[in-house]
């Protein structure tokens, strides 16, 4: 595939994971949705990573219901999902292009993402751009201004308010397409000026 220019495009990552605190917590899934202006999305893809000992806390457990024989099945070790990526990201971006990322409340995502590579000795600042749009930040900016009546900046409100259906919450593909429209929506209600 020919890719001509990247500057138009945005790679949506959502993450599942075993807790809150990326140093300790493991990183189970990642979903990416690789989005273009006027074009929507490219392609989409999820991840589901394998390790020797699972670090989850009860509530992750009950939020993201992980089922750890379900899980082996259908994972791999970090390393081969790196490659994966890697060769997903080659796909839609060109090389050594540093990839934006987008999401909603992305800096969470990012940080076990980031811990993710690092324990595997792979940079991810070779690979991502240090910027990253934030459909949460959007979303506080439109209440700010008005043009959203209340404040709607938890994923779970914004779909509801969007009326973006999630077929399966909590699962990290499901999520970045979900948010993919949110942007998408919102956009829309800014096209005429916010």
């Amino acid at each position: 595939m020919m890719i001509e220019k990247t500057e138009n495009r945005l790679l949506f990552i959502d993450t599942e994971t075993g807790g809150t605190n990326p140093q300790k917590h493991s990183l189970l899934s990642i979903g990416l949705a690789v989005w273009e202006k006027n074009k929507g999305i490219l392609g989409s893809n999820e991840y589901f990573i394998k390790h020797d000992k699972y670090v989850i806390t009860k509530e992750a457990q009950k939020i993201n219901q992980f089922d750890e024989e379900k899980h082996n099945k259908e994972s791999k070790i970090g390393k081969i999902v790196v490659s994966e990526i890697n060769s997903f990201i080659a796909n839609y971006f060109l090389p050594n292009y540093l990839v934006p990322l987008a999401g909603h409340n992305i800096q969470f995502d990012i940080n076990f993402i980031k811990k993710f590579y690092q324990g595997l000795g792979v940079s991810f600042n070779k690979i991502y751009s240090h910027r990253a749009l934030d459909t949460y930040s959007i979303l506080r900016y439109l209440f700010y201004t008005g043009k959203i009546d209340k404040d709607i900046s938890s994923s779970s409100k914004a779909f509801t308010y969007f009326n973006v259906k999630v077929s399966h919450r909590h699962s990290a593909l499901c999520d970045v397409l979900a948010t993919v429209e949110l942007f998408e929506k919102m956009l829309e209600l800014t096209k005429n000026g916010v």
